[in-house]
Order: C-alpha cells, then structure tokens, then sequence
C-alpha cells in the first residue's frame, strides 16, 4: 500500500501471490522502474496487474528490456505506460523473442520509430511467432500486388489486423478482390480491416443500413467508397444518421453517397458544423440547405472561411460555433 499506492483491497490480493522474507528485492524493483521514468500511478498499474514482477530479478531480467526499449527510442513516460498496459513484456525472452521479433518488424518498417509505433498499438507483436500468421499474411499481400509502402503502413496503423490466422486472412483477401478493390489503392486496405469484423457484427450492420432504406446497391457503393464506415460502432451509424436525417433534414440516401461522413465525430466534427449551418439559415444569411460535401466534408480551414469569418459581422456568435466542438458550448449541444 505504501509503496505501489494499492488500496486495501488491491494489497490484500496481491499479497495472496507473493511472499517475501524481506523487502530488499521489490524495493529494487521499485526503484529501477522510477529510474526508467515509472510514476506511482505507472507502478500500481503494472504491479497491480501482474504482483509477480515484483519477484523478478532486477537488474537479469527487468533492466535489459527497459533498457533495450529505451535504446529503441520508447523511453519516460511512453515507456511507462506501454509496459504497465503490457506487463506481460516484461516477462517475454529478450534474446528469444523482443529482439528478433522488433528485428522482423524492422525489416518491414525500415525504421525504429515505426515499429515502436506499431507495437504501441499492439504489444502482441513482441509476444507471438510472427512467422505463424504476420509474416505469411504479409507475403500474401505483396503477392496481390499491395505496394510495399502500403504494407508498411498497414503494419503500424492496423498491426493487430496482421495477426489474425493465414486461412482467415486469406478468405478476407479473396473477398476484398471480388468486392473490386483495386490493390494498388488504399481503399483495398481498409476494406481488408472492415472484413476483419465477425461475420455476425458485419451482418447485422447491413440490416442496419437496409432499416434505414438503403437498397443492396446503395449499400455495396456505400462500403466501396469508405470501407471504414463498416468499423463504426452500430450504436453511432444509429446517432449519426439520426442526427441528419431527422434533426438536419438530409436524405439517408445522400449520407450513403457520402459514407465517410458516418466516420466523423459526432461532438467534434458533425453538431458543430451543423450548428453553424442552423444559425447562418435562421438569420437569413444562408437561403439553401449545405451541401454535405461543404457542410461536413470541407476541410476545417476552408469551412471557417467560407462559413465563420465570411459572416462574422452579421453573425458574430458563429465565433463560438466555428471552434467546432471546442467550445463548452458546442460540447453540450452534442
């Protein structure tokens, strides 16, 4: 409790799995962490999570992989929430498994910092045999003519995609190509991502969509144009679509046409820039209904000019509104 900040509740389970004749070896433990930038709140995570690290032997076994990680570049603060959301990297082989495994993905990424970003998204990388899955689903996209450039970028962005099982990824590849993805696009990428949902969660998101009214062709177009709408929550497609349809007035069929709209942030992108809309009609500046394409595709920049400072003097309480999803304001009405 003293020196990991447990509560009562936390010690006493803790204390079931260890026993110590004194308390020479975790005090050490304690103090290598806080060398390598661990703060209390770090240490109670990670011994909370995994008590038995504090019978690991320092400087044999714990040192060299803090330190291996720092020469790495992941060091501080981002070392210390990476391992005590993993603790169980610290009880993987350095020499059998962390460094030939950072090898194999360097190889692929070309650079430390990649790999470090990849792993910080998936710590399984330095835990499994990439030879049994990765490394076999990446040959595989290489083979249907993925660029190397966009296989490295997959492997940091969406690493836990990679891991999946050689005769699941496959099928997903297959289906990706008769659905028409090109592979040289990234569009391919992320439709490969969107199949990796269980067949279960993937059908009930096209039922979803049929509620709505959209046809099968409206559909298919929809996911061809933005893979990524089929990885959204069912609860937010429901939200997202409620909100334009039934607040703003906007066809279900125009969003479809539009599906990376579905991908937005509700609070931060969509009742923001809505808002802006409603005021700049209700006074009158604005005589029309903006065009999705203006009203939540525009890039941010652009949408203040055109929509916020153009208008300022006539409506100056657009200021706040124009933050999008800044201001307190804005995060209430959303």
């Amino acid at each position: 409790m003293d020196s990991c900040g447990f509560s009562i509740y936390e010690a006493i389970t803790a204390s079931k799995e260890l026993n110590f004749k004194t308390t020479l070896k975790p005090d050490s433990i304690l103090t290598l962490l806080e060398t390598y930038g661990f703060t209390k709140p770090h240490i109670s995570k990670l011994i909370n999570k995994d008590p038995s690290l504090l019978l690991s032997k320092p400087d044999k076994t714990l040192k060299p992989k803090l330190e291996f990680f720092n020469t790495k570049g992941l060091s501080g603060i981002d070392l210390a929430k990476f391992i005590s959301a993993n603790p169980s990297i610290l009880k993987c082989s350095l020499q059998n498994k962390i460094t030939p495994s950072f090898g194999m993905l360097n190889n692929i990424c070309q650079a430390d910092e990649r790999v470090i970003g990849a792993v910080k998204r998936c710590s399984v990388l330095l835990r499994i045999d990439l030879n049994k899955s990765m490394m076999l689903n990446i040959e595989l996209l290489r083979n249907v003519g993925v660029p190397g450039e966009k296989i490295t970028w997959f492997l940091v962005s969406q690493p836990r995609t990679l891991t999946i099982s050689h005769v699941r990824f496959t099928g997903i590849v297959e289906r990706v190509k008769e659905m028409g993805f090109d592979p040289l696009e990234s569009t391919f990428l992320h439709a490969l991502q969107g199949l990796t949902a269980r067949k279960s969660t993937w059908e009930a998101k096209l039922n979803l969509f049929r509620r709505l009214g959209l046809s099968e062709g409206e559909i298919r177009s929809a996911i061809k144009k933005q893979p990524m709408c089929m990885r959204v929550s069912e609860k937010k497609i429901v939200l997202v679509m409620d909100y334009l349809v039934n607040q703003m007035g906007y066809s279900a069929l125009v969003i479809a046409q539009f599906p990376q709209i579905l991908t937005y942030s509700l609070e931060k992108r969509i009742v923001p820039r809505c808002c802006v809309s409603q005021i700049l009609i209700s006074r009158g500046l604005v005589n029309y209904q903006i065009p999705l394409t203006s009203l939540l595709i525009m890039a941010e920049k652009a949408f203040v000019e055109k929509f916020v400072i153009k208008f300022e003097k006539e409506a100056p309480e657009l200021l706040t509104q124009g933050t999008l999803g800044r201001s307190s304001h804005i995060r209430r009405s959303a």
